[in-house]
C-alpha cells in the first residue's frame, strides 16, 4: 500500500485525480444522506414527488459514493469500474442539478439554485477526473 503511495505522490496527475475522486465520493455520500434524511426534499411536479423522494435512490447515491470511495483508498486498478462508478456519479449529479434548476424554475423557489450549481460543479469535477483517469 506504502508502494502505491509513492507511486501516486511522485505524479502530479496522478495525486490530484485522487484527490478530487475522494473529494467527488465524500460529496456524494453527503448528498445521499442528506437526500435519505429529508423526505420531502423534492415536491415539483407534484405527481412526481414519490418517485423522487424513493429512499432507494437515496440509498443508491449512498452506495455509489461508498463504493467509489473505497476505490479511491484501496487504489483500486480496474479502470472499468472506476469509469462505471464514475459515470454513474456523473449521471446523478447531472440528474439532481437539473431536477433542482426545474424546481427554480417551474416553483419559483430560488433556494435551489445554490444547489442545482453546486451539482454542476459535481458533475464537472466528475469529467475531469473521468478523463484523466
Amino acid at each position: 500500500m506504502t508502494q502505491k503511495w509513492h507511486e501516486i505522490r511522485s505524479d502530479s496527475t496522478k495525486m490530484i485525480c485522487n484527490t478530487l475522486q475522494l473529494i467527488i465520493s465524500i460529496w456524494t455520500v453527503v448528498i445521499g444522506l442528506f437526500l435519505f434524511d429529508d423526505r420531502t426534499y423534492f415536491f415539483w411536479p407534484p405527481n412526481l414527488k414519490n418517485i423522487e423522494n424513493d429512499m432507494r435512490l437515496d440509498a443508491l447515491i449512498v452506495l455509489t459514493g461508498l463504493a467509489l470511495f473505497l476505490c479511491t483508498i484501496l487504489f483500486v486498478k480496474n479502470k472499468w469500474v472506476i469509469g462505471v462508478l464514475l459515470v454513474t456519479v456523473g449521471a446523478i449529479s447531472l440528474e439532481l442539478a437539473s431536477l433542482t434548476f426545474i424546481h427554480v424554475i417551474m416553483a419559483h423557489y430560488f433556494l435551489m439554485i445554490l444547489v442545482s450549481f453546486s451539482n454542476l460543479v459535481l458533475f464537472i469535477l466528475t469529467l475531469i477526473v473521468a478523463h484523466y483517469k
